[in-house]
């Protein structure tokens, strides 16, 4: 009996997915006769299930925005403004903060320097920042935080499975605060933490230059250099959560050059800017990113032994300048490997964003039965990444 109840809801479940999916993918409301032919159910299936919909209120009915004569059909829409999903991405320079609806189309955005040293009241701030970004000119709010259902956050260091920072040479006045625990009693919403390039890196590998391939290394180069790992399409955390964290061997470098983890350029102050100029033809630069490029080959080269990806995701730079980055780098890593098969390298899709977009996925990856009510049913990643910023820096 209890198979068979189990049996029974996991159909139930399944028919309520695909019945959802369809209303989310919809710019309209559509009726029982559409829903049954694009789901492949039957109508009194349909019914069934909209029934049970309409009680959670993610589906309103209404009529068709086009009718023929006569009285029209009844229609349904998927009520995707009734919750809202949050990312932020927080460190030592600012805060990005991100909203989406159910649907995962994003509504508010911002990005918000801190006063004097960013620290988790810039968290809320930046949500603040976010709904009020879409409405400048009223004294009221499109966005109501009120709705939220889940926020997902992005750290600097090593983060615990509890949301707790253990690690951070960026931000070392929050390792040890059980960030997720606070931010739930402030919030008053679900909360998951994560490591920021562990969720850039799934980002990319959902929606982005990584998607199609279940495993992906994402290397990111910017103040400091950084790898993650996408293997099966699930971040890998490792049995310590230490996994990319390359930088925590001691006494190794990256670079010559390298100060406490930080990257330091001679040609400009920052490596978007030295490969900005190479790019442009600075011979300088050019010979520098080359050096550099030389110098990281060996880690990175033994990485890819390691996991043996599909790909490698690599954000340096603005996406215009990748090529500056990308053809050294492949070069010198080849020289590292003995067998000719290797992994293309191609650049970031995501660039800045990436992360901001990985946090408020990775709450509809983790809170889903809670944001939904629906078992089961699967992130909006298509729609999370479908307004990403192209130009990065």
């Amino acid at each position: 009996m209890d198979t068979a109840r189990g049996a029974a809801q996991a159909e139930r479940s399944a028919n309520q997915v695909a019945c959802l999916r369809f209303l989310a993918d919809a710019d309209e409301a559509r009726t029982v006769g559409a829903i049954s032919e694009g789901t492949g159910l039957s109508r009194p299936t349909v019914h069934a299930v909209l029934d049970d919909l309409l009680e959670t209120g993610l589906v309103e009915a209404g009529s068709p925005a086009t009718a023929g004569p006569g009285r029209p059909a009844r229609a349904f829409r998927f009520a995707r403004e009734t919750g809202l999903v949050a990312g932020v991405d927080l460190g030592p320079r600012g805060a990005r903060a991100i909203i989406c609806d159910l649907s995962g189309r994003r509504l508010g955005y911002a990005e918000l320097a801190p006063e004097r040293k960013a620290d988790l009241s810039l968290i809320p701030r930046a949500l603040e920042a976010a709904a009020d970004s879409t409405d400048p000119g009223r004294a009221g709010r499109l966005i109501e935080l009120g709705r939220l259902r889940a926020v997902g956050v992005g750290l600097p260091g090593v983060v615990e499975a509890d949301g707790r920072l253990r690690a951070s040479l960026a931000m070392p006045d929050l390792v040890g605060l059980p960030v997720a625990e606070l931010l739930a009693k402030e919030l008053e919403q679900p909360i998951v933490v994560d490591n920021d390039i562990k969720l850039a890196a799934l980002a990319e590998q959902r929606g982005g230059a990584g998607r199609g391939y279940s495993d992906v290394v994402y290397l990111q180069i910017g103040h400091r250099l950084s790898v993650s790992i996408v293997l099966n399409g699930v971040i890998r955390q490792g049995r310590h959560r230490l996994a990319g964290e390359l930088g925590a061997q001691r006494g190794m470098r990256w670079t010559r050059n390298a100060q406490r983890g930080q990257l330091v350029w001679s040609v400009r102050p920052t490596s978007a800017e030295v490969l900005s100029a190479a790019a442009a033809g600075d011979a300088d630069a050019q010979a520098e990113v080359e050096d550099f490029c030389a110098q990281i080959a060996g880690r990175i080269a033994t990485v890819l032994l390691v996991v043996d990806p599909e790909v490698v995701v690599v954000r340096g730079g603005a996406l215009q300048d990748s090529g500056a980055l990308l053809r050294p780098l492949t070069a010198a890593v080849e020289q590292e490997l003995v067998f000719p098969e290797r992994p293309p390298f191609v650049a970031s899709a995501l660039g800045r964003e990436a992360v901001v977009l990985g946090a408020v996925g990775n709450a509809f990856d983790r809170c889903s039965s809670g944001i939904y009510g629906v078992h089961d049913y699967p992130s909006p990643w298509a729609h999370i990444t479908h307004e990403l910023e192209r130009t990065t820096q």
